[in-house]
């Protein structure tokens, strides 16, 4: 059963959701420490920031499948080697999930993200925003947008997210659209897990469970 046809309780999209945080989390290291992530992997997670009013969490993710990396990263990092392991991908997963709850408390921030989203959309009516077959230079376009509607808007929070990593990369403009492009949509994952009833002190008291929905969750994936 593949996850396009998978059917997944409402905890289980929860998990999902933090699986994506935890997806956008490692393409930022991947980013700032090696200057290149997966187009595929990164177009997956980009793409719910444009899902302003879905009809259902599957519309938000349609092919779970390619969030398995951040499925595993976020089961492994509930014991203390995967925690040591996997240090900055959770410091920068807990970190969007800090400024999703200090986003939530902005409504006019929050209207405006809304507002420039919408202006990004594409203009012909049914395209799909990030589709599979996107060029290149149109990736980078969008991050480009996403990134300074980051930098106009969630950057001006008291909170901030530190990415560490190769200065040379971080540096690059084109990387460092791409960091702020999934920070926003880690952001915006974060806040479905959060609609959908997740607390970050779930994190520490529901790990066991977690963890074990996880390898639900993985088990459908490949059946």
């Amino acid at each position: 059963m593949s996850s396009t046809t998978a059917e997944f309780s409402n905890w289980e999209y929860r998990n999902i959701a933090l699986s994506a945080v935890a997806q956008c989390s490692v393409l930022v290291h991947e980013l700032a420490t090696e200057g290149s992530a997966s187009r595929h992997t990164m177009r997956a997670c980009l793409r719910p920031v444009y899902q302003m009013n879905p009809d259902s969490v599957a519309q938000v993710y349609p092919s779970v499948e390619v969030f398995s990396q951040g499925i595993s990263t976020l089961q492994r990092s509930f014991d203390s080697a995967g925690l040591k392991e996997n240090a900055e991908v959770v410091r920068y997963m807990l970190g969007m999930l800090v400024l999703q709850q200090r986003l939530s408390g902005e409504k006019a921030m929050q209207a405006a993200i809304g507002e420039r989203l919408t202006a990004l959309l594409p203009d012909e009516p049914g395209a799909e925003p990030m589709p599979a077959d996107m060029p290149l230079q149109a990736l980078h376009a969008d991050c480009s947008a996403l990134a300074r509607l980051y930098q106009d808007t969630i950057s001006k929070l008291s909170f901030r997210i530190h990415v560490a990593g190769n200065p040379e990369h971080l540096r690059d403009h084109i990387v460092a659209d791409q960091i702020r492009a999934l920070l926003l949509a880690g952001i915006r994952s974060a806040m479905l897990w959060h609609q959908l009833g997740g607390r970050r002190w779930h994190l520490f008291f529901y790990k066991k469970h977690i963890r074990e929905t996880l390898s639900g969750i993985r088990r459908k994936l490949i059946s």
